[in-house]
């Protein structure tokens, strides 16, 4: 029974010396184990350092992505506050070419007998020709306006005796 116990013992320490083999980790000195930790402790720190720059160059890349579009809005909005302005421009140049023109042809280039002139007047005082006529005299004059009344009635009321002497005047011309 000794010697079955010692074969037992034998044959566990066989086993134990292939679980050695097997298991090289255990085979190790302590020094060897610290060079195997930091060897392995260095790889990791590698990769995570990788990651780290990675990661670095991503958020590079998403902040100029997100300058790059917030730069568009920026101009969107420059975009439409200069339409804005152009169109404000182009309402008041074409207020001021309406203001101008019409009058510039009528007085330049239509020919005198077309009366656009007189006819903007009249237009532009809301009134048949005749009326707007004196309108404009008489606020451009009002002595020279009441001299013209003045007269038309001295005419009206003598038109007999002037057609007369018109008619006496022609035969003795």
């Amino acid at each position: 029974m000794l010697q079955q116990n010692v074969n037992t013992a034998g044959e566990n320490v066989a086993r134990i010396g292939q679980f050695l083999k097997a298991a090289p980790a255990l085979a190790m000195t302590p020094e060897q184990m610290a060079q195997r930790i930091a060897a392995a402790g260095s790889a990791a720190r590698r990769e995570d350092q990788a990651a780290l720059a990675k990661a670095g160059e991503d958020k590079a890349r998403i902040m100029a992505d997100l300058r790059a579009i917030a730069g568009s809005a920026w101009t969107r909005a420059d975009q439409k506050n200069r339409q804005l302005w152009f169109a404000l421009g182009g309402v008041a140049a074409g207020i001021l070419a309406w203001a101008i023109v019409p009058g510039l042809v009528a007085r330049e280039i239509a020919p005198a007998s077309w009366q656009w002139p007189e006819r903007m007047a009249a237009r532009t005082l809301d009134l048949p020709r005749w009326e707007a006529g004196q309108h404009m005299i008489q606020s451009a004059s009002p002595t020279a306006f009441r001299a013209i009344v003045g007269a038309d009635r001295i005419v009206t009321a003598n038109r007999a005796a002037i057609e007369g002497c018109g008619k006496a005047a022609a035969r003795n011309a």
